[in-house]
């Protein structure tokens, strides 16, 4: 099993509906790709990967016609973003 994360991918402005289905159908049969789903907001797009390395999975997607700018967002465990907000805290006080 690879590490998992949601790719939150902005397509280019010449992107039209017609290529859009296009894309969406490159980056769903990527071997990565869990699921793709357009959304409304800063992204058009959230890709769930899980994939060995996660940037060479992004880079994939990146390389699609169409796609403007790729960015990671990595699942972790609870325990994990625990510790990581907690070691954050604790070094923003002794400071």
């Amino acid at each position: 099993m690879g590490l998992r994360a949601y790719l939150l991918v902005t397509v280019t402005d010449d992107c039209k509906d017609e290529f859009f289905q296009d894309l969406m159908s490159d980056i769903k049969n990527l071997a990565e790709v869990d699921f793709a789903d357009p959304v409304v907001g800063t992204a058009d797009l959230v890709v769930m990967v899980e994939a060995n390395n996660l940037e060479e999975a992004a880079d994939k997607v990146a390389a699609c016609k169409g796609v403007d700018k790729v960015e990671i967002l990595r699942v972790t465990s609870i325990l994990e973003r625990h510790r990581t907000s907690k070691t954050a805290l604790l070094q923003k006080l002794k400071s």
